[in-house]
């Protein structure tokens, strides 16, 4: 690692070991300091996640959405500062557990399972919930540009029982893990170009990644949606939802059916999503 990439390592780690002996009262009262701060002085994407909010809801006025696109960023540096106090404040989450039965039954198939996520909520609690339930998982990840991030962020999620596959890593190695019994966690919620498949998202066509549904036609695999949100008191409600499919397994059908899964929770909770991907941007971009 060069420079750069050491010294981010060591800002991490310095950063995490004083999140770490805080308070769950101090740091939701940092990070909701740090959102208002960044939302006010640094708004990163504050511009077009604005526009994704109104594509979104265009029955709603400015008012109610810069409302939850200030909730957003709460629940965005939430996320980040309760991953960096991981696993040491893993004891003190309140869970809730919806339907739980249905990730249950999928799993006692033994034939793998694709667990259908998205950019939600405090998705970092929620999959530190499946690791620390001793969950054989894997989670197919973006590579970080900063190395020093990368392997940071690497470390935290293998302390809570989370293992790594990198999108760009060979697709015949989750195949493998699949054959082998294991969960391979799955966020298809952003802008996949044209290696993607058209879907309808909030009534507007966007491409989305079509891995999932490759798999689950090759393989069979049950296909679970799962999401972790937050309610008022601070307890993270994990829900499941089964991918219910017609006789029409396509990657179309498989991949709306999921898109569907995702726009009703966000309809439910607005300012849980990571309103901040470009969503319908290659969409836009193509079709002129």
């Amino acid at each position: 690692m060069n420079f750069k990439d050491q010294s981010t390592y060591k800002l991490l780690s310095i950063l995490s070991k004083l999140l770490r002996n805080s308070s769950e009262a101090s740091r939701k009262n940092f990070a909701n300091k740090l959102a208002a701060f960044i939302y006010n002085f640094f708004p990163f994407r504050r511009t077009e996640a604005f526009n994704n909010i109104k594509i979104a809801f265009p029955q709603m006025n400015n008012f109610w959405i810069k409302k939850q696109l200030k909730g957003t960023y709460q629940i965005v540096i939430n996320n980040f500062i309760d991953f960096l106090s991981l696993p040491d404040s893993y004891p003190k989450i309140k869970f809730k557990i919806e339907n739980q039965i249905i990730f249950d039954n999928a799993i006692n198939k033994n034939k793998g399972l694709i667990l259908l996520t998205a950019h939600f909520g405090l998705w970092e609690k929620w999959g530190a919930w499946f690791g620390m339930n001793n969950y054989p998982i894997w989670g197919v990840i973006q590579k970080q540009a900063n190395k020093g991030a990368d392997l940071f962020f690497k470390e935290i999620r293998e302390s809570y029982g989370m293992n790594h596959i990198y999108r760009k890593s060979s697709i015949n190695k989750i195949y493998d893990l699949i054959k082998d019994n294991k969960i391979i966690i799955l966020a298809s919620d952003q802008d996949a170009r044209k290696n993607g498949v058209i879907v309808n998202f909030f009534d507007k066509p966007t491409y989305t990644p079509k891995g999932a549904a490759k798999f689950h036609i090759k393989t069979d695999v049950p296909m679970v949606f799962s999401v972790g949100y937050m309610e008022s008191d601070g307890t993270i409600v994990i829900s499941f939802s089964e991918i219910k499919l017609n006789s029409n397994k396509s990657i179309e059908n498989i991949s709306q059916v999921y898109t569907n899964k995702l726009e009703e929770v966000i309809r439910r909770y607005p300012s849980h999503y990571f309103w901040f991907h470009r969503k319908w941007k290659s969409i836009n971009t193509y079709e002129k």
